[in-house]
């Protein structure tokens, strides 16, 4: 009934904030890199973290869920501002590290990156703040900058949550996980948003603000999961749940260094930039990038329940470097016509 009543709060929170975005010049507007129609209002991230919002009593959660979430709030808003006024990235990395330090600060931090055959239960020590606030952050980026075409970035977001939620399951870990109802119903949001995004029926935007939370909540969910103390997915999987993100994002930086470019600076080299570029429609590009995102995250699964957590982290790796080969040269492709 609960996940019910979050579509109608959804759908009404989506109509107060689209007659309000204008005033608040919460309004996406086409220009030279951004190639849609009209004037988009940038709501959706904040209508997703609003309506998620409203049911955390209504379910079972962890404190850290609680303390995610509230943190996320300044994210939001301070995302909202800079996706109204334009603040920058510098801004914007400010107040990541901001929000990064509240939740360590709360107790959640990356302790250990698992164990590897003769090397048992990695401990990181004195560097895991640093480790965890350079992971969140690059995570939480990762979303942003592949937040260029409708439904993906929501989709690939989605896809990691599901992730977590199947290995749970897979693990039988499920039941250490207090905010397992939680996160369906995030996943719901997600999904409603996905649908208003992708149609033009009252279309919204993520904006910087929905990007950014989503990459920021889903990295310390991986954090919250693989870290617990009943560990609920191994460490190694966490990064295959979010493979896409992270293999766009190292491209972009790598290819962009290479060029001699700012790596934070927006172009249109990324992924799905290129296949659009090479002919691909915005919505057959969104899907071809999902469906390799969902078989990514099930090679990774698939590795290490036949193989385990050495040949995981090898296979990612190896993986990664021919991504990174591979776009480097279709870039050049997509770019030399």
């Amino acid at each position: 009934m609960i996940y019910f009543f979050s579509i109608t709060s959804f759908i009404i929170i989506l109509f107060l904030l689209k007659y309000v975005s204008p005033y608040l010049k919460l309004m996406d507007k086409p220009d030279t890199r951004k190639k849609h129609i009209g004037n988009i209002p940038l709501i959706g991230g904040i209508i997703i973290y609003l309506n998620i919002l409203f049911y955390i009593n209504y379910f079972e959660t962890s404190n850290h869920m609680i303390t995610i979430l509230l943190t996320s709030s300044i994210l939001i808003l301070l995302g909202a501002l800079d996706d109204a006024i334009g603040l920058g990235v510098t801004f914007r990395l400010i107040t990541q590290f901001i929000c990064c330090l509240v939740v360590i600060g709360s107790g959640l931090v990356i302790s250990n990156i698992g164990d590897y055959m003769y090397l048992p239960n990695i401990q990181i020590g004195v560097l895991s703040v640093f480790f965890t606030v350079f992971c969140v952050i690059g995570l939480t980026n990762s979303f942003n900058f592949i937040d260029g075409v409708d439904g993906l970035c929501s989709g690939l977001a989605l896809i990691s949550i599901i992730s977590v939620l199947i290995i749970s399951y897979l693990e039988k870990t499920h039941i250490y996980l207090i905010d397992f109802d939680y996160l369906i119903l995030i996943s719901i949001s997600i999904i409603l948003f996905i649908f208003f995004n992708i149609t033009n029926y009252s279309k919204i935007f993520l904006g910087d603000s929905g990007s950014m939370f989503l990459g920021f909540f889903i990295a310390w969910i991986l954090i919250l999961t693989s870290q617990h103390e009943n560990q609920i997915i191994h460490p190694v999987l966490t990064i295959w749940c979010v493979t896409l993100p992270v293999f766009d994002i190292t491209s972009v930086v790598i290819r962009r260094s290479l060029r001699k470019i700012n790596p934070f600076k927006p172009d249109r080299r990324h992924v799905h930039h290129i296949l659009i570029e090479m002919g691909y429609s915005n919505f057959t590009t969104t899907i071809l990038i999902l469906i390799l995102s969902i078989v990514l995250n099930f090679i990774g699964i698939l590795i290490f329940y036949i193989s385990g957590p050495f040949p995981t982290l090898i296979s990612f790796i190896s993986l990664l470097c021919l991504y990174v080969i591979f776009m480097i040269n279709l870039s050049r492709i997509a770019y030399s016509k």
